[in-house]
C-alpha cells in the first residue's frame, strides 16, 4: 500500500512539472498562443493641427578664436607655377660678331611689339643677335638702345606668336620669394629660388643705380634676365653675382621702379641720360656727426669731399666740407640715398632743392641737376 502511494506521490510530481514547464514556456517564450487573429488594420485619425513657431532665443557668447593656420605655399609650388607662367616670356640671347659668337645672356619680353630688355654687359661686344624662345623657335634681333651707366638694353626683334609679354613691378617686400629664370652657363630656362635680401644696395665698381639685393643664384649667363616674384611680375633685371672667397649667396638685380624710367628713353631715344650733381661724398652716422655744431635733432648726412669742376655743384657753389642733410625734401639716412632720390625723382635739368650744414649755419639751397659724363663713375 505505502509503494503505491509512492509511486502516485512521484507520477504526480512528475505530471506537475511537466505543466509547469508548459506554462512558463506558454508565458515567457511562446506568449503569442494566447492571441487571437489579427484584426483589420484601423483608420488613420485626422492630424492636429501645428503649434505656433517658438521664440528664437537668445544669442550664445562667441567661442574663442580657433589656432590660425599657416599662411602660403611651399616655395617649389610657387617655383613651378611661375615657370609656367613666365617661361614663354623669357629668352636666351646668342651675341655674335664678326660670325662669332662672343657671349650669351638672357633676356625678357617687355611688350608685344618685339622689345626685348637685358643687360647692356650682354650686347654691348656684339653686331649680330640671334633669340631663341622658350619652346625652340629663334629669330634675330637689332640693338635699338643701351644705357652702359645702367647697363640696360633693349633689342628689337620680330616676336613669334608663342610668347607672351612680361608685366614690370616696382613694389618689394624685404624676404619675399624671388626666381631668377635665364640660361646660366647658356643652360636655356634654368630656374632658380631665393628671396630678397635688401634694396637699394650701392657698392664701388658695381653700378650707379640702387640695385636689389638676392640670395637667389645668380651665374654667368641669367645677366638681363627677369628676377620674379611669385605672382609672376617681374621685379628686377638680373645683373651680377659675387663667387668665391668669402662671399656666397650674394647677387644684385636693377630694380624695376628704376628700369621702368630708364626703358621708354632707350625705346624712344636710343639713350637715357642719368642725373648728376657733381660731388663724392661720405655718409655720416650720428657717431660720426656729433661734435660738428648741427642741431641735435639732425643725426645723419653726407659730407662733400670734393666738387667736380665744370659740374652743377660747382656752378652753384657747393664746397667741400658742406654737410647735406637733405635733397628734394628727403633726409639724408644712409649711403645710398642720394642715389635713390636722383634715380626715382629726379632727371636731368630738374631743379632739386638742397639742405646743407655749413660754417654752424643751415643754408637752404636749390640746384639744376646736370647730366652724368659717360666716363664719369
Amino acid at each position: 500500500m505505502i509503494n503505491n502511494l509512492r509511486l502516485i506521490s512521484y507520477s504526480s510530481l512528475i505530471v506537475s512539472s511537466i505543466t509547469l514547464i508548459l506554462l512558463l514556456y506558454i508565458i515567457i517564450i511562446n506568449p503569442s498562443i494566447f492571441q487571437g487573429p489579427e484584426g483589420p488594420q484601423g483608420i488613420q485619425g485626422p492630424g492636429g493641427e501645428i503649434g505656433p513657431e517658438g521664440e528664437i532665443g537668445p544669442k550664445g557668447m562667441q567661442g574663442e578664436n580657433g589656432m590660425q593656420g599657416q599662411e602660403g605655399m611651399p616655395s617649389s609650388y610657387y617655383a613651378q607655377k611661375v615657370y609656367e607662367e613666365s617661361k614663354s616670356g623669357v629668352v636666351f640671347i646668342k651675341v655674335y660678331q664678326s660670325g662669332q659668337q662672343i657671349a650669351v645672356g638672357s633676356g625678357f619680353i617687355y611688350d608685344e611689339r618685339g622689345y626685348i630688355v637685358t643687360n647692356n654687359h650682354v650686347i654691348e661686344e656684339g653686331s649680330d643677335f640671334v633669340i631663341v624662345y622658350f619652346d625652340g623657335t629663334m629669330s634675330e634681333g637689332e640693338v635699338i638702345g643701351k644705357d652702359s651707366q645702367g647697363d640696360l638694353a633693349v633689342i628689337k626683334t620680330q616676336l613669334p606668336t608663342s610668347v607672351k609679354k612680361l608685366e614690370l613691378e616696382s613694389d618689394i617686400i624685404i624676404g619675399e620669394q624671388v626666381f631668377p629664370i635665364g640660361s646660366p652657363a647658356g643652360l636655356v630656362g634654368s630656374i632658380t629660388a631665393g628671396v630678397i635680401s635688401q634694396a637699394n644696395r650701392t657698392m664701388r665698381n658695381m653700378n650707379i643705380l640702387p640695385m636689389i639685393q638676392t640670395d637667389a643664384p645668380i651665374n654667368p649667363g641669367n645677366s638681363g634676365g627677369p628676377l620674379i616674384n611669385s605672382y609672376g611680375k617681374v621685379v628686377g633685371i638680373n645683373t651680377m653675382g659675387y663667387r668665391g672667397g668669402e662671399f656666397e649667396a650674394l647677387g644684385f638685380a636693377i630694380p624695376s621702379s628704376i628700369a621702368k624710367i630708364i626703358i621708354p628713353n632707350l625705346i624712344e631715344n636710343g639713350f637715357h641720360e642719368h642725373p648728376f650733381i657733381g660731388i663724392s661724398a661720405s655718409f655720416l652716422d650720428p657717431i660720426q656727426i656729433k661734435g660738428r655744431g648741427l642741431p641735435d635733432d639732425i643725426t645723419s648726412g653726407v659730407i662733400i669731399q670734393t666738387v667736380r669742376p665744370n659740374t652743377a655743384a660747382e656752378e652753384h657753389g657747393l664746397m667741400k666740407g658742406d654737410i647735406i642733410i637733405s635733397m628734394g625734401g628727403y633726409s639724408l639716412r644712409a649711403q645710398h640715398d642720394i642715389s635713390y632720390i636722383l634715380h626715382h625723382f629726379f632727371a636731368p635739368n630738374d631743379i632739386i632743392k638742397l639742405e646743407v650744414f655749413r660754417n654752424g649755419e643751415v643754408i637752404n639751397m636749390e640746384l639744376t641737376l646736370g647730366v652724368r659724363p659717360l666716363n664719369q663713375e
